[in-house]
């Protein structure tokens, strides 16, 4: 319990006479003042242990840093390299062999890609029947599959590794009536180097004795079943690649 200084000094002059009536053993005042040097030296050491304490705790809490974003399970796999790389360029011209004859025709059109695994149309507009085009890859074991009308109707074009082919060029014969009068396109499928073909199309064909080699696995490619299972088995990831077209007006 607290007590005022009015409590204290009615208790000191109740009780702080000698019994026998004579002077109190010690000055009221005195004792009034040493109560008082007594609450401010405690006043003083709680402020005192206060700011101490204060000061502790500034030095005592840890810097809190801005944590980085966690890192998926994905990003830390390692990454292929041949996959990760810019798209390579596309030759500056292309060569024509047709019988006897050779030609070079020049770039006329790129399109560069960071992805495989999803079908992709290039749109260009011929300048000559003889219109040709080329696949380049980061990863030359890349799969691909190359679309592009011809005059029967039905689709020409590659199927094959990267670095082995996926080039191809019309002529006369082969260009589809009416080449020259709109723009034309040309239907591309890359795949990664593993991409499960094999799994895929033995599930649909199976394979003879022979097993499925690499080039029914090219021709597989063809088929649009083994194609839209083999996309959705290895799903669209990161793979650079390019198609380049080439063309010029030649007189006949």
């Amino acid at each position: 319990m607290s007590h005022t200084e009015s409590d204290l000094r009615a208790l000191l002059d109740e009780r702080g006479h000698h019994p026998a009536g004579g002077e109190p053993a010690a000055s009221l005042d005195a004792i009034v003042r040493r109560g008082r040097r007594i609450r401010r030296g405690r006043r003083a050491l709680a402020a005192g242990g206060a700011l101490a304490a204060a000061v502790t705790l500034a030095f005592a809490l840890p810097v809190i840093r801005q944590e980085a974003p966690p890192v998926s399970m994905t990003a830390r796999q390692p990454a292929d390299t041949a996959r990760m790389d810019r798209a390579p360029e596309p030759p500056a011209s292309y060569q024509v062999v047709l019988f006897t004859e050779r030609f070079e025709l020049p770039l006329i059109h790129a399109e560069r890609f960071s992805t495989v695994g999803v079908p992709r149309t290039v749109t260009f507009s011929p300048a000559s029947v003889y219109t040709g085009y080329k696949v380049v890859c980061a990863d030359p074991r890349a799969w691909v599959v190359t679309f592009i009308d011809t005059k029967g109707g039905e689709p020409g074009g590659t199927s094959g590794r990267c670095g082995k082919g996926g080039g191809g060029h019309h002529d006369g014969l082969s260009a589809p009536s009416g080449w020259l009068k709109r723009p034309q396109s040309l239907e591309t499928w890359v795949f990664p180097a593993d991409a499960p073909i094999r799994k895929v199309m033995e599930s649909i064909a199976g394979c003879d004795r022979t097993g499925c080699d690499e080039t029914d696995q090219a021709r597989a490619l063809r088929d649009p079943e083994v194609r839209d299972r083999l996309a959705a088995e290895v799903g669209e990831q990161p793979g650079a690649w390019a198609v380049g077209v080439y063309d010029a007006p030649r007189k006949e």
